[in-house]
């Protein structure tokens, strides 16, 4: 029994503990023992999100470095082969065969 609690939010626990498999009194307590341990820990502070964000653009820029390095050593080997294939052609002569 969920006593002060207006009938709409008492269908919604009594449908969201339903959901879960778990009884009324276990979904309530685990979702106070949660709001509990939000509030303890306390909202983000904007020094705090300017710090995950210095981090962020940080490791994307490695990564972005990382994979320009990638990339053109990619096309390198790929302009290598290219360049290697190109010059066999060019040693090839027709033949009456061939054309």
């Amino acid at each position: 029994m969920i006593r002060g609690i207006d009938r709409e939010v008492r269908n919604a626990i009594k449908n969201a503990a339903k959901t879960d498999g778990v009884s009324v009194g276990s979904w309530v307590r685990r979702s106070l023992v949660g709001a509990l341990h939000a509030t303890a820990a306390g909202p983000s502070t904007v020094i705090q999100v300017s710090e995950h964000m210095r981090i962020l653009e940080a490791r994307l820029s490695v990564l972005e470095k990382s994979h320009r390095t990638l990339h053109q050593r990619v096309h390198a080997a790929d302009g290598l082969t290219a360049k290697s294939t190109g010059q066999k052609r060019t040693r090839w002569r027709r033949t009456k065969k061939s054309k």
